[in-house]
């Protein structure tokens, strides 16, 4: 194995590889999109127009569409019975049939708070299903964030990538592959030790010493 040294560019680069990694395990519970045409785009989107003319609802559908709000983007939040965060996400509008928000709500970008306990069939299942989603993403987020405190603290703990691999082999599944490789590559042979003058001169034995000295060693402990 090849010796890679500790850095600081190589700590980040684990620390980067981590956050990739939460991110992908994120991925598949990102559904906070509501597509355009979709039948819970629609459910969502008739129900955030009825909120917004839940103050006189017999006006809706009757006052010209002129007054109404067009929004280029509505961005919605579901409160449940105790009035906590239970969803939020936003619409984007339709180029065709847009929906037509009250007059109240004049912003092109308005925020429309929706009641949880005012929805119903697709619409309450999807929020559901993003509530659901939004925590599991909340927990995967944290549970990388910990993984990553703790690999920050352990490299700190060691001068290089072989020594940290040796102690906690686990490590591996974090270090980007570029240092994998070069972890993996044959050590370079060492450079032949070139003796002084001296100890041609002298003919000593160097393989000879090094044998006594092991010797001494070995008979010294068994004396």
């Amino acid at each position: 194995m090849a010796y890679v040294r500790k850095t600081d560019t190589l700590v980040q680069d684990i620390v980067n590889h981590v956050r990739q990694m939460s991110r992908d395990a994120q991925h598949p519970f990102r559904t906070d999109t509501l597509d355009v045409g979709t039948p819970e785009y629609e459910a969502m989107s008739q129900a955030v127009v009825d909120e917004t003319w839940s103050a006189a609802p017999e006006l809706q559908g009757k006052v010209p569409a002129a007054w109404c709000t067009k929004p280029t983007r509505t961005d919605v939040v579901v409160k449940d019975g105790a009035d906590k965060l239970y969803a939020r996400f936003s619409i984007e509008r339709a180029e065709t049939n847009p929906v037509l928000l009250s007059p109240a709500y004049r912003s092109s970008y308005p925020d429309v708070k929706v009641r949880y306990e005012n929805l119903t069939g697709t619409a309450k299942t999807w929020v559901d299903n993003l509530n659901t989603n939004t925590a599991k993403r909340e927990e995967i987020e944290e549970s990388f964030k910990i993984v990553e405190h703790q690999l920050k603290g352990f490299m700190k703990q060691h001068a290089s990538l072989n020594a940290a691999l040796n102690e906690m082999p686990e490590l591996e599944m974090y270090v980007p592959n570029k240092y994998m490789q070069k972890y993996r590559a044959a050590s370079a042979p060492r450079a032949k030790v070139e003796r002084p003058t001296n100890v041609e001169d002298l003919n000593i034995d160097v393989n000879a010493l090094a044998s006594a000295a092991i010797t001494h060693r070995i008979l010294s402990r068994t004396g």
